[in-house]
């Protein structure tokens, strides 16, 4: 009860925020919300399931490309494209996952890798997209500040349903079966759960949810060019966020994504030139100290302390 009351609060500051804020609180924050939705999807086939998808990225883009090219050239409007744009993903998702899934390990990263970077190749070179020309989305009819509103709540509510659509999987057979494969693909399978069927569903979910991310972020700048929505950088952004917050775990990814922006923006502004080398020192500081994430410290499930260090340093031979 405690903890609902948590986070029914945290919703409700979530929700209000945007009317307290500036523009540029509001597109942070929108920001943080499209990254944690990524990085949550991505704990789907990742942290559940056990795949290291290095190309989840790919999802980003798909979701991007359907929303600009249904509304560009099919004039459809962004609450039919929207839908349409996760639904395409995740259908991308089964037709790679059913090949791709049965490699494991680094083949199955390095082939997730290679499949985002040949969609990045090809819509480069397509008509439909404008290649390296790019396409433009239509503006949404609002006045400045209501576009920055809608843009915020509508990462907001795909947030949530990700969040909800992960508490309630995981109560199902279809959650203990993902964890089971991650677990021990081969004594689920002789158990007799479909593991390619549970994993290729995962990998679709992964990718539902990540299209859905890309496509409010195509409305939302208004312009798409093939290496911004493709690069490998956001993919590797969106692991870090969820081993950062602690894979495995509901709201570690939100967690992650929440506390790498800040950090990063703080360190931008401070140290402009070399921001990026202390970002990763804090990041690999981090993965040694709280290897299960900082979910742990932040819910006390884990003390924080020297004797906890020590126990991490052990553990990593240091």
């Amino acid at each position: 009860m405690k903890k609902i009351s948590v986070y029914l609060i945290l919703l409700l500051i979530a929700i209000i925020l945007p009317f307290f804020s500036n523009n540029f609180i509001i597109r942070f924050v929108t920001t943080i919300f499209m990254f944690g939705i990524m990085a949550s999807a991505w704990n789907i086939i990742g942290g559940y399931t056990g795949y290291a998808s290095f190309g989840n990225v790919v999802f980003f883009g798909i979701g991007a490309y359907i929303t600009a090219i249904l509304m560009e050239k099919g004039g459809m409007p962004f609450y039919l494209a929207f839908p349409a744009a996760g639904i395409g993903a995740a259908i991308f998702g089964i037709l790679i996952g059913l090949p791709v899934l049965r490699l494991r390990g680094h083949y199955f990263a390095i082939a997730t890798l290679g499949v985002a970077e040949a969609v990045k190749a090809l819509v480069d070179n397509l008509e439909i997209t404008e290649g390296n020309s790019g396409i433009y989305v239509p503006t949404l009819n609002l006045p400045v500040k209501g576009q920055y509103y809608f843009y915020y709540f509508m990462m907001l509510a795909t947030l949530i349903g990700i969040i909800l659509t992960t508490i309630f999987i995981l109560r199902r057979k279809f959650g203990y079966g993902i964890i089971a494969i991650r677990e021990d693909e081969d004594a689920a399978n002789a158990v007799g759960i479909n593991t390619t069927l549970f994993k290729t569903t995962a990998f679709a979910l992964s990718g539902f949810f990540t299209g859905l991310a890309g496509s409010i972020y195509a409305y939302q700048l208004g312009f798409l060019k093939p290496e911004p929505v493709f690069t490998v950088q956001t993919t590797v952004k969106m692991i870090v966020m969820a081993v950062f917050g602690g894979i495995g775990t509901i709201f570690g990814p939100l967690l992650g994504a929440f506390t790498i922006e800040v950090i990063s923006q703080i360190l931008s502004n401070y140290f402009l030139v070399i921001h990026t080398l202390f970002f990763g020192v804090i990041v690999i500081l981090a993965i040694i100290f709280t290897p299960q994430g900082i979910i742990d410290i932040v819910t006390g499930r884990k003390k924080f302390g020297m004797a906890y260090l020590m126990e991490n340093i052990r553990k990593h031979r240091i």
